[in-house]
């Protein structure tokens, strides 16, 4: 059983409490996400014969992300690894 977490950096604000790295600029959120979905793919090999039972988004706020971000990120997971029929999202 494995899980992967895809750490997004974006946020609407600073929080004065946070140690994470994050940016409240979105300028380069498309970059990051093509960047997340390539990092995806070129560390297949480090699941290569596990079961993804979780995919986690954290960091700053997930939500910032477009539906089209997740789901670029969501499909590469797919893509390159082994997803239990019902993972948890």
């Amino acid at each position: 059983m494995s899980g992967i977490y895809i750490h997004i950096p974006f946020c609407k604000q600073a929080c004065h409490y946070c140690d994470f790295h994050f940016s409240t600029s979105m300028k380069k959120a498309a970059e990051m996400v093509l960047a997340l979905a390539k990092e995806i793919q070129m560390r297949k090999s480090e699941l290569e014969n596990d079961i993804v039972e979780t995919i986690y988004f954290g960091g700053g706020t997930p939500s910032r992300l477009t539906i089209a971000d997740c789901r670029l990120l969501i499909d590469s997971i797919y893509e390159n690894y082994k997803v239990s029929e019902n993972p948890e999202i």
